[in-house]
């Protein structure tokens, strides 16, 4: 595989990176929908509970968890697309740290900053493989760490606006690399290693 053909499939990578970010924003978003149904469920499962000694099992389609003040701490639900999330929230019931499946089993790790911007995620991309993604204050992905299929691994940096612009990369036959991109994402220089 020639150095063009590698860093486009790093491109390639990022590119799903970056669509699953979306997908984790439209999730966080939907996040907050669900906040006030939650905390009828779970006083609902205190009653049950008071009334019952032993209850097998308790089945809803969310559960919220709310502190002394009504704020909501915790989210466990099941998202208008079918798919499962978990949600936590910090004191002023923005949430920091969310857990998501997506339609087809693929689990995600989410950390958001004080206001609910995603700010790092470890995804399993739809090819099965991880990545790990680090984003700005505006939500663009700044760093990346991936691994392929074919058991190349690489470290991507963007600039500001999102434009890969340095990547590392060990090809599945042990070679090194190193590119720099211009401002359009275009390769200006690579450097290759031997084995």
């Amino acid at each position: 595989m020639n150095r063009e053909s590698e860093l486009g499939e790093l491109q390639r990578r990022l590119e799903e990176l970056e669509r699953s970010h979306r997908r984790l924003v439209v999730r966080h978003r939907a996040w907050r929908r669900w906040g006030i149904g939650f905390s009828g469920c779970a006083a609902a499962i205190v009653l049950c509970g008071a009334a019952a000694n032993r209850l097998a099992t308790i089945e809803a389609r969310e559960f919220l968890l709310r502190d002394d003040a009504g704020v909501t701490r915790a989210a466990l639900t099941i998202r208008a697309d079918g798919t499962p999330g978990l949600g936590l929230y910090d004191r002023s019931g923005q949430v920091r740290l969310s857990l998501d499946l997506d339609g087809d089993g693929r689990g995600g790790v989410n950390l958001h900053d004080e206001a609910g911007t995603l700010l790092a995620s470890v995804a399993v991309r739809p090819d099965g493989t991880p990545g790990l993604g680090l984003f700005g204050p505006r939500g663009q992905i700044r760093a990346s760490l991936d691994v392929g299929r074919d058991g190349s691994s690489g470290v991507n940096v963007y600039d500001e606006v999102g434009t890969l612009r340095a990547a590392v990369a060990v090809r599945p036959d042990t070679t090194p690399a190193v590119g720099l991109f211009d401002v359009k994402g275009k390769i200006q220089r690579s450097v290759e290693s031997a084995k």
